[in-house]
């Protein structure tokens, strides 16, 4: 995992300034283009907050462009393990709304 990454999980943050602090980072990646660090960094915000935002959205474009690319090149494993990814993501969504996670 990326150090920049840990020092945010390691801080004594309250859940919603540590996803928020990782949204951030992940936004930061993604300006440069670095989308799997990006990735990384909302998956882990996913993990803290849990709830439906920023980091769901921002995965949900990030994942669909990697399965589009992944199909564009004709890699089937890689468009399957993007749309896990994908119908996973939208399972949590429709969880924390319906059961108010």
């Amino acid at each position: 995992m990326n150090a920049e990454i840990n020092e945010i999980l390691q801080r004594d943050l309250s859940v919603k300034a540590r996803a928020e602090a990782l949204n951030a980072l992940g936004k930061r990646y993604a300006d440069r283009q670095d989308t799997e660090a990006a990735i990384l960094c909302w998956e882990k915000s996913v993990e803290c907050y849990g709830k439906p935002g920023f980091a769901q959205a921002q995965l949900m474009k990030a994942y669909n462009a990697k399965r589009r690319a992944c199909s564009q090149a004709g890699d089937g494993a890689g468009v399957e393990h993007y749309s896990v990814k994908i119908d996973a993501l939208m399972q949590q969504s429709k969880d924390a709304i319906r059961y108010g996670f």
